[in-house]
């Protein structure tokens, strides 16, 4: 499966699947080759789950406040900060041995504190919660 991830294909099979265009695909893209310099397909698929993970935690605090009896609010905003600070990590892990262009890219998109860089993380880990599920399903098949 790992040469099957450094296809050109495998983003456009990933959209096919979940039937729907990544957010940031050329991101992705960069990343995804930078992650293999360095690391292994077991470690792409933790750095997934946690991308599925924290977009679940939007959707919980997306659809907490709408629901009366949610007691855990402040408990899933605080792993929620928890856990995007994990994702910037592994960017930061990621693009260590890029180029400069590269870590200026990732930098701007997703590490600087602002709104903009927010949003790339929110589109950033639901298209890394869609690449899990391909993924998921590449190992069952």
């Amino acid at each position: 499966m790992n040469s099957s991830i450094l296809t050109n294909n495998f983003l456009d099979a990933v959209e096919k699947f979940v039937n729907k265009n990544l957010n940031r695909k050329d991101d992705i893209e960069i990343l995804i080759l930078n992650y293999f310099k360095e690391k292994d397909l077991i470690e792409f698929d933790d750095f997934a789950f946690l991308g599925k993970y924290v977009n679940g935690l939007f959707r919980v605090i997306q659809s907490g406040g709408k629901i009366k009896e949610f007691n855990n609010l402040e408990q899933v905003k605080k792993d929620l900060g928890d856990n995007i600070e994990k994702v910037t990590s592994r960017l930061r892990e990621i693009t260590f041995s890029s180029n400069e262009e590269c870590k200026i890219q990732i930098e701007k998109n997703y590490i600087e504190l602002s709104k903009e860089a927010f949003k790339n993380i929110q589109h950033l880990v639901e298209d890394l919660d869609h690449i899990k599920k391909y993924l998921n399903y590449l190992k069952r098949k």
